[in-house]
């Protein structure tokens, strides 16, 4: 079955329905409705995205159709959410006043201009992802003749064993960085801001910051007040976000283990103490909408501390990243994976974020496996943990014509939207009421317009009841609208 626009019939609104004999059924993994089902694309080394540098007009059009390709895998597989990565090491992916172009996507010597950021927005919002802006905090990297005169003039930048960094601990710091998100917030239509590296570095004992610390340190600990300098961003840059635009989520990759467990045994670093993050702060104070603990490891350094994340967080949103990338570079069966995939199904985690877009793509076995058992029909993306928003009123006059093979369905808009952006989740059952509970009725989700189109088989009868919801950026969905029912048949009914 095909479900487009009525002006637009291409395969970015394609939605297949497959028909699942009743015993593979029992072995398939129940699927949720609502699940983050995130992976990051990597600008940085050109690992996953553009793989050379253009030097022309026509190579910026060979990196646009292989970011397409990308993309179309990705909404294949059913993933809902894409970290992008968007500030590199002090270099920019978008037009910035404030820092400069990369040259990861085009070399200087090529003319062509070229938006990375607003094209992949529009790729992700086309094929019903979010693009969350993946941004790179305090690294600056090792060479700082790519950096802006603004930031290298300012005495915010330190060096430390060989790379260049942004220091938390000084008070210009925080100011610089919101200024960078503000522009980013305003001038695109993204969906998200994530944070990375938003922490000290490794070996951070000796980071050289005493004299700040001693001018700044105000009787505190080092590692409290080094926590603090964080925090402090963490809450200017949330503030700053939804001031401008509240259904911006706000998240950030942080270190997988926040502390010590008594009961692991094996050496580890922790957010807290080695790089004095502290996001279970972040999370009490409502200064993030949900967190992605970076757990790149199995068995037991791994099952345990989703459990400590769990109930450190109290129920807030937890997504943690799967360590995909181990499959190859460390000769990981796929099953550990999988089994991480149903660990926190069981136990009712908001969903996954896998490492990283190549991983998933080009690994063919797993793509498969989720494809065909775990990601087999779309979700809806959780609700944004801290927001007051009212859910959205149901869509009304719904209404369904066929013409040819196609079955044309439409509604109107929701009344009092205050012309808010909605979103329509389409539903289709063989028995009345329609259960939207159930994925299994969801066919075609985050549709644009009030009304769509979709190919149907005369080639047996069969009842179907359709209906539709409201759906906004918050990931509020409205209640069910009426139902339209219509019957497949050969002849007119």
């Amino acid at each position: 079955m095909t479900i487009t626009n009525f002006d637009i019939l291409n395969k970015n609104y394609l939605i297949f329905i497959f028909v699942w004999f009743s015993v593979f059924c029992q072995i398939i993994t129940a699927q949720p409705k609502q699940e983050m089902r995130a992976v990051w694309l990597t600008v940085n080394h050109n690992l996953d995205w553009p793989r050379t540098v253009a030097n022309s007009k026509l190579e910026i059009e060979q990196q646009k159709d292989a970011l397409n390709t990308i993309l179309d895998k990705l909404q294949e597989v059913n993933i809902n959410l894409v970290f992008f990565q968007t500030r590199i090491r002090g270099t920019v992916i978008y037009k910035s006043i404030t820092e400069p172009f990369t040259t990861l996507i085009k070399s200087k010597s090529c003319r062509t201009e070229f938006d990375a950021l607003a094209y992949a927005i529009e790729g992700c919002h086309k094929r019903g992802m979010e693009l969350h802006a993946w941004f790179v905090v305090y690294p600056l990297g090792p060479n700082n003749k790519n950096l802006s005169k603004m930031l290298l003039q300012s005495d915010i930048v330190k060096k430390f064993k060989n790379d260049y960094y942004i220091n938390p601990g000084n008070p210009k710091t925080v100011p610089y960085l919101v200024g960078l998100i503000k522009e980013l917030v305003s001038e695109y239509d993204i969906d998200g801001v994530h944070f990375d590296y938003i922490r000290y570095p490794d070996g951070a004992t000796k980071f050289p910051d005493s004299r700040e610390y001693q001018c700044y340190g105000d009787g505190k600990s080092l590692d409290s007040w080094r926590r603090e300098n964080i925090n402090q961003f963490v809450y200017a840059a949330y503030d700053a976000v939804k001031a401008l635009k509240p259904y911006v989520a706000v998240s950030s990759s942080v270190v997988g283990m926040y502390n010590r467990l008594p009961e692991v045994n094996r050496k580890h670093w922790t957010a807290y103490h080695s790089v004095y993050q502290d996001p279970v702060d972040w999370i009490k104070k409502g200064k993030h909408d949900f967190i992605v603990p970076m757990l790149y490891n199995r068995n037991e350094l791994f099952f345990p501390f989703v459990e400590d994340w769990k109930k450190r967080c109290h129920g807030s949103s937890i997504v943690p990243g799967l360590g995909l990338y181990m499959v190859k570079e460390s000769g990981w069966d796929a099953d550990v994976i999988t089994e991480q995939i149903r660990y926190l199904r069981k136990n009712k985690i908001d969903g996954y974020a896998f490492f990283r877009v190549r991983n998933l793509t080009e690994n063919n076995e797993f793509y498969k496996i989720l494809k065909s058992e775990y990601f087999y029909e779309p979700a809806l993306l959780p609700v944004l943990s801290k927001n007051n928003v009212s859910k959205p009123q149901p869509p009304t006059d719904i209404y369904a014509e066929k013409q040819n093979d196609y079955l044309y369905l439409s509604w109107a808009k929701p009344d009092n939207t205050n012309d808010k952006k909605l979103f329509y989740n389409l539903y289709r059952s063989e028995t009345f009421p329609i259960d939207i509970e159930n994925p299994r009725n969801m066919i075609a989700v985050k549709l644009k317009k009030e009304n769509c189109k979709i190919r149907i088989d005369n080639s047996k009868e069969t009842v179907y009841y359709y209906a539709v919801t409201a759906y906004d950026r918050f990931h509020n969905e409205s209640k069910i609208s009426e139902s339209a029912m219509f019957v497949t048949s050969e002849f007119e009914k």
